[in-house]
Parts: C-alpha cells; sequence; structure tokens
C-alpha cells in the first residue's frame, strides 16, 4: 500500500510539472472597438442676417458625429470655404448653426439683389453706356452719385433771333441722388467679398478636392454696361424713374473713405452752361444803328 501511494504522489507531480512547463497558449487579441465617424462641417462663426455678406471671418469648421449629407452640407475636405464667400443668406442664422445650401443665396443666382436690399429700400435699374458708367470702373458694392444731365439732341433749336443771333443750347445738370450702393451692372452681380484666385486654401486638404476658379475669370470684366441697378428710398426711385426720361444719367463714383462733412440728401443746385464755360460769352453780338430818312434800325451782327 505504502508503495502505490507513493507511485501516486510522484504520478501527481509529474501531471503538475507536465502542466507547468507546457507552452502558454496565445492571448485572444484585443476587441477593437471603431470610434464614431466624425466628420466637420461648415457652422456660422457669429450671427448672421439676411444681406450680410459672407466672408472667412463669418466661417469655421465644426465636428459633428454620424453620416452627414453632402445635398445640403459643405464638407471639410470635399468642399472649400471660397464656395460660400461673397454669398448672403435668405433667413438669419445663429452662431454655430450649419450653413446649408437652401439659406444661402450666391451672386448671379435668382433671388440675390432681394436678398441683399437692406429694410425698406428698393432696387431700380438705370440706363447708361460707357461714359456714363466711368468706362466699366464702376462694380457692384461701390457708391455712386447720380447726375441728370440735359441731352442736347433731344432739347428744341431755337432759331436766331435779331436780339440774340448766338443762341446757346440749354444745357444743364444735377445731382438728384447722393450715397446709392451698386447692386448690378447689366445682369452681372459681385460682392465686396473677393477672395485670391492666386493660392490654394486650406493646406491640409486633399489637392484633387481644392477649389479651381480660374484666376481669368475675375480678371475678364465687361467695359462697358447697359443698365446699372442700384438701391434707393422708394421716392428716389419715382425721381430717377423720371428723370431717365428727361435726360441722361451718369454716375459718379465716391470714395471708398466717407466724406468728413455730412452731405444734405435731396436735389442740389442746378449747373448751367454759363456755370460751366464762358465760351459763349466772348461770342458777344454787336448792335449798328441804321438810319432811312427818319427811321431808325437796329442791326445786331455777331461777334467773329
Amino acid at each position: 500500500m505504502k508503495v502505490n501511494a507513493t507511485y501516486v504522489l510522484a504520478g501527481l507531480v509529474a501531471l503538475m510539472v507536465r502542466s507547468h512547463l507546457a507552452a502558454t497558449p496565445p492571448a485572444p487579441p484585443p476587441v477593437v472597438i471603431k470610434a464614431p465617424e466624425q466628420t466637420a462641417i461648415l457652422v456660422a462663426a457669429k450671427d448672421l442676417h439676411p444681406g450680410d455678406f459672407i466672408d472667412t471671418a463669418s466661417l469655421s469648421w465644426q465636428v459633428v458625429e454620424g453620416t452627414v449629407s453632402r445635398n445640403f452640407n459643405f464638407i471639410r475636405g470635399k468642399d472649400s470655404q471660397s464656395l460660400l464667400l461673397g454669398a448672403t443668406l435668405r433667413e438669419p442664422v445663429a452662431q454655430g448653426s450649419p450653413l446649408t445650401s437652401n439659406v444661402l443665396v450666391k451672386p448671379s443666382e435668382p433671388g440675390f439683389v432681394a436678398a441683399v436690399l437692406r429694410k425698406g429700400m428698393r432696387a431700380i435699374s438705370i440706363p447708361t453706356n460707357a461714359v456714363a458708367s466711368n468706362s466699366g470702373l464702376v462694380a457692384a458694392g461701390d457708391r455712386v452719385d447720380i447726375i441728370l444731365s440735359l441731352r442736347r439732341d433731344e432739347q428744341p433749336e431755337l432759331p436766331p433771333s435779331r436780339t440774340q443771333p448766338v443762341v446757346r443750347p440749354m444745357l444743364a445738370s444735377q445731382t438728384i441722388a447722393r450715397d446709392l450702393r451698386v447692386l448690378a451692372l447689366n445682369n452681372q452681380t459681385d460682392t465686396d467679398v473677393r477672395p485670391r484666385r492666386d493660392v490654394e486654401e486650406d493646406s491640409e486638404q486633399d489637392a484633387n478636392v481644392r477649389s479651381r476658379t480660374p484666376a481669368s475669370a475675375s480678371s475678364t470684366r465687361t467695359q462697358s454696361y447697359q443698365t446699372v441697378t442700384v438701391e434707393v428710398t422708394p421716392e428716389q426711385a419715382e425721381v430717377l424713374a423720371v428723370a431717365k426720361e428727361v435726360g441722361m444719367l451718369h454716375l459718379a463714383l465716391r470714395s471708398a473713405t466717407p466724406d468728413t462733412q455730412d452731405e444734405k440728401q435731396g436735389h442740389s443746385r442746378v449747373t448751367t452752361l454759363s456755370q460751366s464755360t464762358t465760351i459763349y460769352n466772348g461770342l458777344s453780338s454787336h448792335q449798328v444803328k441804321v438810319y432811312h430818312g427818319e427811321q431808325k434800325g437796329v442791326l445786331v451782327f455777331p461777334a467773329r
């Protein structure tokens, strides 16, 4: 019995040593938990209102979780901020809210001019030409004065008389509206926001998805226009509607720096031909008294 117990004990010890010396099986691979998908979209960096022009200070990227539709949102890595520069809004957007395509109106899109009009203002188009529009140097966003001048070809020609052998043309001009904002030229709208076209934006983005607006697109400009649309009050709209029927309307481009002195709104003084030049003052006539017996007469001869 003692021998059998010794054998049993030796067997147990051998089994314990064998199990201890056996190779440890590899640990199971750790379970990788996939992080939720995060996407950065464009949101308003501040409170925005209809009529505000969107610039870089109005935009910021905000990370959101889950799947985001590109049909309405602008996604980093797929869309560029420059797509929104110069656009305006159809409705107010609070700070931090997504800027979706259904609340944005871009230049040249239907409804853009109505969206940029200030409350209570109107938009009216007036005829112009290369000279009256400063040879295309006036752009949307500039501020101008409107000058009415009487057309010489539409004035009746008065025949010379004895008392006035030299007939002066009936010419005059007057500033009838001041400090108006230009909204469009022909059907072209532009804004004060003009991003650079010679550099890439957001260097961390893939070059294949960056905005590729050619530089030549912004440099090509029409040199003359047939109509100019300006922002006016209802009263100014009525004045311009009548003025364009009686004469030519000229655009006087204003400085980008506001005037230090307050200008009186409304009609200014009328500038006539005699105030513009003294050429006709030198064309005075000469009177010669003629006697025929007891009859007296006066002959008027124009100066040469």
